[in-house]
């Protein structure tokens, strides 16, 4: 068989991606040697039709032998007016005959964003006092400082605030200053509060602002436990929950902030954020894969996508993470939103397939990055509603997506911004 390949997959940019005008990007294909001579030198990817997006239009492909598959790349860069475009590209002998179908890659150029002049955000570095879970007195005073790092453009001053967001109230004031922090800079931010009288588990969720009064950053959170009827400390961070109706697929709830898991790296060593600061969507895609049988903890679902290339940059999550690291899990597609995505997500509903969706973490600012939030989708709640597992949340009950992501007056639809589909 003269010189030949197969198309294998996309490795990167699957078709239709939605990119911003003039932004770099990098194609990859893998494909498969499927004919009897092997790829050296001479042989070359040449652009042969559709928007080439590249100065460089004829490269060297990597070598490979028949029978074998390589990845192969090409850098190129948006156009830069909005609308669908393509790029086709064929293989070429050294003697300069084509062979083989064409390789191609077809993106949505969307507007760019406007330049912003200065991004407020942070990250978690580490509890510095009260554990999660510490077994306390009732009543008493305690301090709970968290470290955490100005991942920003801003430095933050006397008008940037920390909030009391959710949970049992352990004090009169709701808000205090945050420390200054310059960007890169790493610092201690503490509340000091009384423990409630009531028995149990307590939580608090805390919220940065900056000074115009917008959320940034990562939830700052703490669970006590206050004597009288305290659970042994490890006794409820994996086991499984069966949800109460009216949910009807099997799935457990899993919080990404687990104590099991929370402070392990997300991807792979070296990536600046953890499971419990980053780690929303890695948590559904480990409760997605229950319902096909795959009993895996968000811990263990990271190390598996590490080995099965389930991140890319390190540490962001691929849509399709789930196909790669188990072989009976199909990727079916990332929808972000449009009029028929509530149908789709209702389809997968039916087959009793959940479906990790993409909200706006804080509904009632104006969306950002910043803002993403994934959570997963098990159930129809009315007919403009959703139950879904949070992973933010440490109590493992469905609530509603209206009620917490979705702003008032809007329609479901508006409040879903993506979704990512399996079978």
């Amino acid at each position: 068989m003269p010189s030949n390949y197969r198309f294998v997959s996309d490795v990167t940019i699957p078709d239709q991606t939605r990119i911003e005008a003039g932004s770099g990007f990098t194609k990859t294909w893998r494909v498969e040697n499927t004919g009897d001579e092997a790829w050296g030198t001479g042989y070359r990817l040449s652009h042969v039709d559709g928007q080439a997006m590249t100065a460089n239009t004829t490269l060297d492909i990597p070598a490979c032998q028949p029978g074998g598959e390589v990845d192969i790349s090409v850098h190129l860069t948006a156009p830069r007016e909005p609308g669908a475009y393509f790029s086709d590209w064929r293989f070429r002998q050294p003697d300069g005959e084509f062979f083989g179908k064409k390789l191609y890659t077809k993106i949505i150029v969307i507007p760019a964003k406007p330049p912003i002049r200065g991004i407020s955000n942070a990250i978690y570095i580490a509890d510095v006092t009260i554990k999660d879970d510490e077994v306390m007195a009732p009543g008493a005073s305690f301090t709970k400082t968290w470290r955490v790092k100005n991942t920003g453009t801003l430095a933050w001053g006397p008008s940037y605030t920390l909030n009391l967001d959710k949970g049992t109230p352990m004090s009169t004031i709701s808000s205090i200053p945050l420390p200054a922090c310059a960007p890169g800079a790493e610092c201690e931010i503490s509340v000091t509060l009384t423990t409630p009288t009531q028995p149990g588990k307590h939580y608090n969720n805390w919220i940065l602002k900056d000074s115009k009064g917008k959320p940034f950053g990562v939830i700052l959170w703490f669970r006590i436990v206050i004597s009288g009827d305290a659970a042994p400390d490890d006794q409820d961070d994996t086991r499984e929950i069966k949800p109460a109706p009216p949910i009807q697929i099997d799935v457990p709830h899993f919080s990404q902030r687990y104590k099991n898991w929370r402070n392990m790296r997300l991807g792979h060593p070296g990536s600046p954020v953890t499971i419990g600061s980053w780690g929303c969507l890695l948590t559904c895609f480990s409760m997605t894969a229950q319902v096909f049988g795959h009993r895996v903890t968000p811990n263990e679902l990271n190390n598996l996508m590490q080995r099965h290339d389930g991140f890319f940059n390190g540490y962001f999550t691929r849509w399709d993470a789930l196909s790669r690291v188990f072989s009976d899990i199909t990727f079916g597609s990332k929808e972000d939103q449009h009029p028929t995505i509530v149908t789709r997500i209702d389809a997968s509903l039916a087959n009793r397939i959940p479906v990790p969706v993409l909200v706006d973490r804080t509904p009632r600012t104006r969306y950002n990055d910043n803002d993403q939030h994934w959570v997963l989708v098990v159930a129809r709640n009315g007919d403009n509603d959703y139950w879904i597992y949070d992973p933010i949340d440490l109590d493992p009950e469905p609530v509603s997506l209206m009620e917490k992501y979705g702003r008032a007056d809007d329609v479901l639809r508006s409040a879903v911004l993506s979704a990512i589909f399996y079978h």
